[in-house]
């Protein structure tokens, strides 16, 4: 999660450094915005689920968890001529295959130096984490799971996947692209309705 919050300041910055106006993405309009919702509350629900530590309640999560990256990829390609959205879709698909190879969970490759004491090695290692399996060591397509470290808040690492950092990647273009000119986005919604 802290790696969207840091792309997505990092990416208001960038657009501002190079001229464009932020409040253009308020001018920004979804298609099939329902879809997003309901991929919203599936996540939101699949969370409560997780908070109650129960094992039924993490089985239930488990397809919950992969039906709302799935109303989430039909938005994506719904709203694909947006500015990154394909590149978002990609990580967006990367993530679901190894969410759905691993049961409905995204694999997590611990770390060796992890604090043995931590809460959440506890909930991991105990199986009741709906979103995400603890892998002691590779397997599958582990290599599509939360593998890479980036910097976090004070000192605490976040393990993230290929398919995070290509949504990153695709949730910063379509704010620096869609904070420039009005002029230079038609291509990307396509020709005007004077022709």
């Amino acid at each position: 999660m802290f790696l969207f919050f840091a792309v997505i300041a990092a990416a208001l910055a960038i657009a501002v450094l190079i001229g464009g106006d932020v409040r253009r993405l308020s001018q920004l309009r979804l298609r099939h915005l329902e879809l997003l919702l309901a991929a919203f509350a599936v996540k939101i629900s699949v969370g409560l689920l997780g908070t109650t530590h129960a094992q039924a309640a993490i089985n239930a999560a488990r397809p919950l968890n992969a039906i709302g990256a799935v109303l989430l990829l039909a938005v994506v390609w719904f709203n694909r001529r947006i500015p990154g959205a394909i590149l978002f879709g990609a990580g967006l698909t990367l993530n679901l295959i190894v969410i759905l190879a691993f049961g409905g969970r995204m694999p997590v490759l611990l770390p060796r130096d992890i604090d043995p004491n931590s809460a959440v090695l506890a909930v991991l290692k105990g199986g009741l984490d709906p979103l995400h399996v603890a892998l002691q060591q590779p397997q599958g397509l582990w290599f599509l799971g939360d593998v890479f470290a980036i910097p976090g808040i004070a000192g605490h690492a976040s393990l993230v996947s290929i398919g995070d950092l290509l949504m990153a990647a695709g949730v910063a273009w379509l704010i620096i692209r869609c904070s420039q000119r009005e002029r230079s986005l038609q291509a990307a919604y396509g020709p005007s309705p004077s022709r």
